[in-house]
Formats: C-alpha cells, sequence, structure tokens
C-alpha cells in the first residue's frame, strides 16, 4: 500500500480542489461540507478556520513591519551618506586627507550594516524582538487613537 507524507497530502488535496473549483473562490459552507467528506469534525473544522485567521493577520502584521523595516533602513542609509559626505569633504577640505573622519564613517557604518543585517534576517531572534516591539506599539496607538476619537466626540457632544 502506497503511504502519502502530511505534506505530498496537502499537495495533491490543493491540485484536487483546483481541478473541483475551476479557479473559483468557496464560501465557508463549501469548504465545510469538504472536510465533513474527509472525516474532519465541525469542530476541528471550526478550530482551523480560527487558527488560520490568526496565522493571516500575524502574516499581515509581519509585511507591514517588513516594509517599515526597509523603510527605516532606506532612511537611515540616506542619512548615513549625506552626513559622512560632509564631514569627509569637510576633512579633506581642512586637512587634506581622511583623518579624524574615518571615525564616524566606519562606526556608524558598522552600525548601519548592523541594521541591514537584522532587517533582512527575519529569521533572527533580534528581528522577533524588533517585531513585537513595533506590534506592541502599534497596538498602543490604535488604542490611543480610539480612546482620543471617543473623548473628542463626547466633548464635542456635550459642547453642543
Amino acid at each position: 500500500m502506497e503511504t502519502y507524507s502530511e505534506e505530498q497530502v496537502d499537495q495533491i488535496l490543493r491540485y484536487a480542489l483546483a481541478k473541483r473549483t475551476n479557479g473559483q473562490n468557496l464560501t465557508k459552507q463549501q469548504i465545510y461540507e469538504i472536510a465533513s467528506d474527509m472525516g474532519i469534525s465541525e469542530a476541528d473544522f471550526l478550530t482551523s478556520v480560527q487558527e488560520w485567521r490568526s496565522t493571516q493577520t500575524v502574516r499581515k502584521e509581519l509585511v507591514e513591519f517588513d516594509k517599515y523595516k526597509k523603510k527605516s533602513l532606506q532612511a537611515n542609509v540616506l542619512k548615513y551618506a549625506i552626513v559622512n559626505s560632509f564631514l569627509v569633504a569637510l576633512n579633506l577640505f581642512t586637512s587634506g586627507s581622511i583623518g579624524w573622519a574615518i571615525y564616524p564613517l566606519l562606526f556608524w557604518g558598522l552600525g548601519v550594516a548592523l541594521d541591514t543585517w537584522v532587517t533582512y534576517q527575519p529569521e533572527s531572534e533580534e528581528y522577533e524582538k524588533q517585531f513585537q516591539k513595533w506590534l506592541r506599539k502599534q497596538k498602543r496607538d490604535q488604542l490611543t487613537a480610539q480612546i482620543t476619537d471617543k473623548l473628542t466626540t463626547s466633548l464635542e457632544e456635550w459642547l453642543k
């Protein structure tokens, strides 16, 4: 008897499902009927849907964080280039060689290099720490905005 790994089963079912639906979206009820035909209980199905939604939310947040990190890195590299170009030019103009300007160039460059490494290594522990910190800040900012909106609305109604 031929056996299949979980990954192979997933791929086979994806192919079969793609042929069955002809590229059309399925309703939650249709997906439940397919799961039911496969012997999956309603409780397991609903739990899986909830886990999938949670995973999708985290993925969206990670994509947003990646955009934020790359934009931040781009801004840091631009600042590094502008400031250090000025320092090197100043050093060359005043002494004719690169003396003291090499130190900010190297040390700031090391910081930019490390930031670049973290930005493009999403599996690292530091990346995860930064993501969690960013996520907390996003949620805090969202809560602050909601409270501010409610206070403003209440105050406007009270003043009328």
